[in-house]
């Protein structure tokens, strides 16, 4: 036997060294995936779900200090009904809350006007950090309902969304013009409390709080039908699903007996193309900020978003049935409002007040959509989260151009005020009861404006009080340049019976430091402050002929006036000064 021996070959590669790379590799994905692990357990720590819901906090923060800032005097429907609730010695007078207004029930908000009257002074603000308060309750109440399947971050993310568009700008009217968020907000709180108890099966309480609803305001009807549905998907006897139809039903017709036979709305529309365009404006309203076709088509894909999940056994599961049942209510609320209101205008549904309707729908939909996508995808729950924190702050930001609409307001509306501590309210036409009837209540409750604490804001002149003429100067008309030094005129001035409304614009001039306007006030021969109005408009007409004038150059006041009086323009140095209560033609001369 013979063996061969195999000699290397020198050509041969050399030995090579252990190569570890691949160990290397293998050890940097292990950290990139402990990494991974570890900040998905970071991320569903119910301790860091508990500080991303501390960003709900921000929204009502913010509207805190919309409130604080939207004055003191209250608006429109709020006088109405303080007339007709108080006695002429200032005590409350019961009948009044069975009164519907604008058609609908108002009892509760009524007591709240009222108690805000006695022990407030009728303060606007007072009664807006308590409407903050309702819907913070309705956003806990929305917490509490969430499906305990989902985890804690996504909750929280929830939870941050619902407050978001609870307090989205949207709906800043409800807040500022506190007398619309005690009625509309305190209704949907009743109803969040309503079906969280139907949903617990504790039908008695459910009814309970459905009728303190209803007795809130007219959108509590559409609760009864999202009650009933409720009870549908519990597969409750019949007779807890008819019983809150049956109430329903009775509480409408109570309603229609009550209700004024008074036509109220614009152009009549009667098509079904109007209804559709105002319910789906209503509907999307939330995810547009000034533009009614934007809304409608939002309007129509969450309607269809919500119809194809009816057919998703995820969204059908037990704990999302709180979740469709307030859906129903939000859907047969915009119905509601569309029906009675679609003569009003096409883009009325974008209206800041119905926003409080369409966060009843979108809320909804946000839980069931993530119900579902973490159910498909359960290692996605962060990214669940963070996305519908997204869409919470879309929702609130969206509402910029309406918020910047109501500041506008906010800052006229002091004139509502100084005519009605004048005597000239009923120059203001129906936005107060007429003056015979108001100012009365107002002195028998002590409240704002005639309760002793009004003010003009002048540093010193008030209604009533007289000035020294002849310390005042002439204000020149600005001619055609930019004013270097103090000018301003009168535009129009309006009769309105009593007294006449005055708009005009004045400026301290465009230099560096300038003195600026301070108030406005309407001045007889002899001196006597007649009148006042408001400073500080906004007047971006004015800016654009005269460049480098400061934006709130504009005023408006009202106050009787003859060939004697005065407009006389305070500023803040304390020096006065006048116009005549002339119009010029065109501020040229």
């Amino acid at each position: 036997m013979t063996s061969t021996v195999l000699k290397s070959d020198p050509e041969a590669d050399p030995p090579r060294e252990p190569d570890d790379s691949q160990d290397g590799s293998s050890r940097l994905d292990r950290r990139a995936g402990a990494m991974v692990a570890a900040l998905r357990r970071w991320l569903t720590d119910p301790v860091i779900a508990r500080l991303v819901e501390v960003l709900a906090l921000i929204p009502p923060l913010a509207i805190v200090v919309e409130v604080a800032r939207s004055g003191k005097l209250q608006w429109l429907d709020y006088w109405y009904v303080l007339v007709r609730m108080t006695n002429p010695d200032g005590s409350f007078h019961p009948g009044g809350i069975f009164v519907p207004q604008n058609e609908h029930p108002l009892m509760i908000p009524s007591l709240l006007y009222w108690l805000d009257a006695r022990l407030a002074d009728g303060d606007n603000r007072v009664l807006g950090y308590l409407v903050i308060v309702i819907a913070a309750a309705t956003v806990l109440m929305l917490r509490a309902a969430l499906p305990k399947t989902l985890p804690p971050v996504v909750r929280a993310g929830l939870v941050v969304a619902a407050s978001a568009l609870v307090f989205s700008l949207q709906g800043l009217h409800m807040f500022v013009r506190s007398m619309s968020g005690a009625a509309w907000l305190t209704a949907n709180l009743f109803v969040v409390a309503a079906l969280v108890l139907a949903n617990r099966r504790k039908w008695w309480a459910a009814w309970g709080m459905g009728l303190l609803a209803t007795a809130s305001y007219g959108t509590g009807f559409a609760l009864w039908p999202a009650l009933a549905v409720l009870a549908a998907l519990h597969k409750e006897r019949w007779r807890t699903r008819l019983i809150p139809l049956g109430i329903g039903v009775v509480l409408v017709g109570i309603w229609y007996y009550l209700k004024p036979t008074i036509w109220r709305g614009g152009t009549p529309a009667n098509d079904v193309g109007s209804l559709l365009y105002t319910f789906l404006s209503i509907v999307g309203k939330m995810w547009t900020a000034d533009n009614a076709g934007f809304a409608v088509i939002a309007g129509a894909l969450i309607l269809v978003v919500l119809a194809v999940l009816t057919t998703n056994k995820t969204a059908q599961a037990p704990g999302l049935r709180f979740w469709w049942a307030l859906a129903v209510y939000g859907i047969l609320a915009c119905g509601m409002i569309a029906t009675a209101r679609v003569d009003f205008g096409a883009d009325f549904g974008l209206s800041s007040r119905y926003s409080s309707l369409a966060v009843m729908v979108s809320i909804p939909l946000l839980v069931l959509m993530a119900a579902i996508l973490y159910k498909g995808v359960r290692r996605n729950a962060q990214k669940i989260a963070i996305t519908v924190v997204a869409l919470g702050v879309v929702g609130f930001t969206l509402g910029l151009p309406t918020a910047a609409l109501l500041r506008g307001q906010i800052t006229e509306h002091p004139l509502e005020g100084i005519a009605i501590a004048a005597g000239y309210g009923d120059t203001l036409g129906p936005v107060i009861p007429k003056e015979d009837q108001l100012e009365p209540t107002l002195r028998a409750l002590h409240a704002y404006p005639l309760n002793g604490r009004f003010s003009l804001g002048c540093g010193g002149p008030e209604l009533g009080s007289r000035i020294d003429l002849d310390k005042t100067t002439a204000l020149p008309q600005p001619g055609t340049r930019s004013p270097n030094q103090p000018s301003g005129l009168v535009e129009s001035i309006e009769p309105r019976g009593e007294a006449d409304l005055i708009v005009g614009w004045a400026t301290g001039g465009i230099a560096r430091g300038a003195d600026q306007v301070r108030c406005t006030l309407v001045v007889d021969g002899g001196g006597k402050v007649v009148g006042a109005g408001v400073s500080r408009l906004v007047r971006s007409d004015v800016t654009a002929r005269y460049w480098n004038t400061p934006p709130d150059v504009g005023f408006k006041a009202i106050g009787p006036v003859t060939d004697e009086t005065r407009v006389v323009v305070v500023y803040t140095s304390g020096a006065m000064r006048w116009l005549p209560a002339q119009v010029s033609d065109t501020g040229d001369k």
